[in-house]
């Protein structure tokens, strides 16, 4: 069963909940050691820093998903995604190896470049 862009789109709010989630608890833990509430209260510091960090996780996950205009936005962008069309394998050898020899040759130049004006600039100032 296929699933449809909502789906999608409620797959990346449960990413960017357990994500935000994660920052707040380490946040939390920074600011924890930097004020001494990490040892200072460590019988229950831990458990309300985990259980404030996944209610403020939540509450910008929700207020993220509030405004119908934006989730329109993520629904378009998503459906966007669907119309890319990737190079195949054999392209996708090709452009590197263009851009590797691309990059050599504007190296080389500007290393002859780079020797040329440091022995001149050696031979003025000298």
């Amino acid at each position: 069963m296929p699933k449809d862009d909502s789906t999608w789109l409620n797959i990346a709010y449960g990413i960017f909940f357990v994500l935000a989630a994660f920052v707040y608890y380490k946040l939390l833990e920074s600011a924890g050691v930097r004020l001494g509430w990490v040892e200072r209260y460590s019988d229950w510091f831990p458990t309300v820093s985990s259980l404030l960090s996944m209610v403020l996780g939540g509450g910008t996950t929700l207020w993220l998903r509030s405004d119908p205009e934006r989730n329109e936005y993520f629904l378009s962008a998503i459906s966007e995604t669907r119309k890319v069309t990737f190079p195949s394998w054999d392209d996708t050898k090709k452009m590197t190896l263009i851009v590797v020899v691309v990059v050599g040759v504007f190296s080389a130049i500007l290393s002859v470049f780079d020797i040329a004006w440091a022995r001149i600039l050696k031979l003025l100032l000298t």
